[in-house]
């Protein structure tokens, strides 16, 4: 019981890490870190971690909230050191 427990948690916790569109990305960039609005495509030719979820022309935009913090958070400490 606890092993099954255990998957439900971890895939509850992979799919509120992830952002779907450039529209979520957008938001969770302004409203959570408080980044100014931005272009999520922009951001993505800059080396953040966001990928596309398709090969195609109108495959979206998806990330890791996670991942973005980590970027941040490393180029922060370039930024001061």
């Amino acid at each position: 019981m606890e092993t099954n427990q255990q998957h439900r948690n971890e895939e509850e916790d992979v799919a509120a890490d992830l952002l779907v569109g450039g529209d979520d990305i957008r938001d969770f960039l302004r409203d959570e870190l408080g980044f100014k609005p931005s272009d999520p495509y922009y951001l993505r030719r800059k080396g953040f971690p966001i990928g596309k979820s398709g090969s195609t022309k109108k495959s979206g935009l998806i990330a890791s909230k996670r991942r973005i913090i980590r970027h941040i958070q490393k180029l922060a400490a370039a930024a001061t050191s």
